[in-house]
């Protein structure tokens, strides 16, 4: 399941050609819908993008006020491997810049989220208004040490 395999996925090409593996191409802003979603407890939604392309292809489809909108599941995942700038012991996590775009949504839709951080600090040090991700979502916290994130 990918938005896009990228240009350099040789290898993932080959398997997929050669019918070893299955691609379902899901537009980048649904899959990070279906994952929000799922972390939201909404077991699936209806949406308008992608309808009459083979993104519907096998999805139950319904027409709401004149328009066609296709039925998209909530996305969870067993494990969630993602990146934050600061934590704290507890598990409370400060993003930097792009960090805030998908990391937050997948700690909510994982079973399992482990985080790799460059500072852990101590409770009550991080500004509770820049706190992104609640530590209820954070199950294990890696210190990236001499990793210096742009």
């Amino acid at each position: 399941m990918a938005a896009f395999p990228g240009p350099g996925a040789n290898y993932f090409q080959e398997q997929l050609d050669a019918g070893k593996i299955d691609l379902e191409l899901v537009p980048q802003g649904i899959l990070c819908e279906r994952m929000r979603a799922y972390g939201a407890g909404i077991p699936a939604f209806y949406s308008p993008v992608g309808v009459g392309t083979e993104v519907a292809r096998g999805k139950e489809e319904r027409v709401i006020r004149g328009k066609r909108y296709i039925l998209e599941d909530a996305l969870g995942a067993d494990y969630a491997f993602i990146k934050a700038y600061r934590a704290d012991r507890l598990g409370n996590l400060v993003y930097r810049k792009a960090g805030r775009n998908f990391n937050p949504i997948m700690a909510t839709a994982a079973k399992m989220t482990i985080v790799e951080v460059e500072e852990i600090v101590e409770i009550g040090d991080l500004d509770p208004e820049a706190i992104v991700t609640p530590s209820i979502y954070v199950d294990r916290i890696v210190l990236a040490k001499g990793i210096h994130f742009g």
